[in-house]
């Protein structure tokens, strides 16, 4: 029988999987926005449509005492319809709003043309044909005006006024020429317009560049068989559209945006009750970022490959993979984080750790399936990772990878594109299991090298034997779970059990925290209203203030480091402990008012630097379903698997 065989092991399994399913599709959104076409960061200035779909034809809709056939952008010529006021002014929307003209109504229809009178000479004759004087005759007749490409707008008059300009001809015509204005008041909004718009619904676009700024809100109208939205006010950034009815968001899309392409997992699911729920451009404003409950971390996606990998949900993999695919930056790197409907929204803000995760999980999929669709963009991810290590031996940094690229200043969160130099164990734990994918999946020793090299300096340079735990980093001595147990569980071998065993009894002295309660706040600190249990928990924390760098860390369960403790009992063939803490993450699992995630803390502390919250979690349901399921998956070690000891003979120095 197997360590995690009875029933309620397999059950919490299969929760915490259809847990991340769900999250694929987090707010089953019923619309879609189309835009015109992609519009990327930097258009600006000229006017923005396209069309939503997902009405269903009930909607209310406000009057409209105008009707005429839809002209689209690109139409170039004549217009007109009906209408029950006194006359229709016509503008068209391209870089600016444009009056062409304002036509009267003449029996309940308007057209754009322009009404001329003549008046011309006439010679009378007597009875034998002589001339005895002239008299003058008049002629109306009117002539199309022509309006150009852009967006039609129809808007009724209430009043018109008219004067009559005399316009001289040649001499010889002898003709003179009358040309009717037109000015026109332009009824309220509500008053209708060509199209009839819904009464409820809205369309609002924001720009995202240094900050989220509203560029306009717009209406939907029906015309020609589809809803319909344009904005004529654009600036320069990410082009982000919502579709709202009162406060409910209805759908969400990017300018540019690959979500048609594949969908990815939300990492958190957030109470629609909490203060960081639908967080859009006006209030988010860099104070936790942009609506949490869309984003996806590449760290969370990696996990996710590798559950549905190992549930053998291929389609969902591919279907990730690909939409990966657009998401890849020209480098080879991915994104610390994306908005799943969105795609990239900050600046090119990369972590070295994340990207380990990610191409792990891509390479894993490789391996059991054999599907190499996704070799290409596997092998650019791992030369970027390559790209990272130091390889001159002078520094003291040798052998390590450095932690990516960009920074955000503090003090107003403006961000910074900068190359990352520091070199964090976390980011070798994470990338080692890239390079040893990249080595297996691409058949190449120099990724086998390379990650032989990060995990022997690793324990050379970032071991803490006086203290039997990691370090955080080169020069950096903080105390922090995650690079105990990570680096531990990845140096264990023969030769340095000794190294993981001390790991374990530091992390079980310095970080268990034990007898803790889920906490209910209405503090936005530390907001908490939906999850609650009559039990206590155990388990491990993800700081201590043993130094200053962590002063005030908070006391509370951290379920995914929690679950980092407990792979590392794993691998040490403590089984006790390891199904001790699996029990007490099952127990966060089961709380009241939980969606079968795993709750990520027992505490909310909302704000920088700790930004912990008590919502469901991807990364802590994967680390649950992979230790029930696949240990093993998790920083996967050459010399320890026999499986992947028969692939790595496979390997050559050199690409073919």
């Amino acid at each position: 029988m197997g360590l995690f065989d009875e029933e309620k092991y397999i059950t919490a399994a299969e929760k915490a999987l259809n847990f991340i399913k769900a999250q694929m599709d987090l707010n089953n959104f019923t619309h879609k926005i189309l835009f015109s076409r992609e519009y990327d960061a930097s258009y600006s200035g000229d006017v923005m449509y396209g069309t939503i779909e997902g009405f269903s034809g009930s909607e209310s809709m406000g009057p409209t005492s105008i009707s005429c056939p839809f002209y689209d952008f690109d139409y170039k010529g004549t217009v007109g319809g009906t209408c029950s006021g006194v006359g229709v002014n016509i503008h068209v929307i391209h870089d600016n709003d444009y009056l062409v003209m304002t036509c009267p109504s003449v029996d309940g229809t308007w057209q754009s043309q322009t009404l001329y009178k003549e008046i011309y000479i006439v010679k009378d004759y007597d009875e034998e044909g002589n001339e005895i004087g002239t008299h003058e005759e008049e002629a109306e007749y009117y002539l199309p005006v022509e309006v150009g490409e852009g967006i039609k707008e129809f808007r009724l008059c209430t009043g018109l006024t008219s004067e009559w300009q005399l316009i001289k001809q040649t001499e010889e015509m002898k003709t003179m020429r009358l040309v009717y204005h037109s000015t026109g008041e332009i009824m309220p909004e509500d008053g209708g317009g060509a199209y009839p718009i819904l009464s409820n619904y809205l369309f609002r676009l924001y720009t995202y560049s240094d900050a989220e700024y509203l560029n306009d809100e717009c209406p939907i109208y029906y015309a020609d068989g589809k809803y319909r939205w344009y904005a004529d006010h654009v600036a320069e950034g990410t082009k982000i559209g919502f579709v709202l009815n009162g406060t409910n968001i209805l759908a969400i899309s990017g300018g540019v945006s690959n979500v048609d392409n594949g969908r990815l997992p939300a990492s958190f699911k957030v109470p629609p009750d909490d203060p960081q729920y639908d967080k859009d451009g006006s209030k988010a404003l860099w104070k936790y970022g942009y609506c949490l409950n869309y984003r996806t971390w590449a760290y969370d996606i990696g996990l996710a490959l590798l559950v549905f990998t190992t549930s053998k949900d291929y389609s969902l993999c591919r279907e990730m993979m690909n939409r990966l695919k657009y998401e890849q930056n020209s480098d080879g790197s991915f994104n610390f984080s994306y908005d799943i409907y969105v795609g990239q929204l900050f600046e090119g803000y990369v972590r070295t750790g994340a990207m380990g995760w990610l191409v792990w999980g891509m390479c894993y999929y490789t391996l059991e399936t054999g599907d190499r669709s996704y070799v290409g963009m596997i092998e650019k991810a791992g030369d970027w990772m390559l790209s990272r290590q130091i390889t001159d031996k002078d520094d003291p940094r040798y052998g390590l990878m450095t932690g990516g690229i960009g920074a955000y200043n503090m003090e107003d969160y403006s961000y910074v594109d900068t190359n990352i130099e520091w070199c964090a164990v976390e980011h070798q734990c994470s990338g080692l299991q890239a390079l040893e994918g990249c080595a297996l999946v691409l058949k190449d020793s120099k990724y086998k090298k390379a990650a032989e090299l990060v995990r022997d300096q690793l324990y050379l340079k970032c071991y803490d034997k006086e203290n039997g735990r990691f370090y955080q980093g080169i020069n950096d001595t903080a105390w922090a779970l995650d690079c105990t147990t990570w680096a531990g569980a990845l140096v264990f071998s023969v030769v340095n059990k000794e190294t993981s065993i001390a790991c374990l009894n530091t992390a079980k002295e310095v970080y268990l925290t034990t007898g803790k309660s889920i906490i209910q706040s209405a503090d936005e600190e530390h907001y908490n209203q939906t999850y609650s249990s009559d039990e206590t928990f155990s388990g491990f924390k993800p700081y201590s203030d043993k130094t200053a760098d962590y002063a005030g860390a908070p006391d509370i369960v951290w379920s995914e480091g929690t679950l980092g403790y407990t792979l590392l009992a794993y691998i040490l063939g403590e089984y006790d402990e390891c199904k001790k803490y699996i029990d007490e993450t099952i127990k966060l699992q089961n709380c009241k008012g939980s969606n079968g995630g795993i709750l990520y803390v027992t505490e909310t502390y909302g704000t920088l630097p700790w930004e912990f919250h008590v919502w469901e979690s991807v990364v802590s349901s994967a680390w649950l379903y992979l230790l029930i399921h696949c240990p093993d998956v998790l920083f996967p070690r050459t010399l320890r698997q026999v499986y992947y000891m028969a692939k790595i003979n496979n390997i050559h120095d050199e690409r073919p």
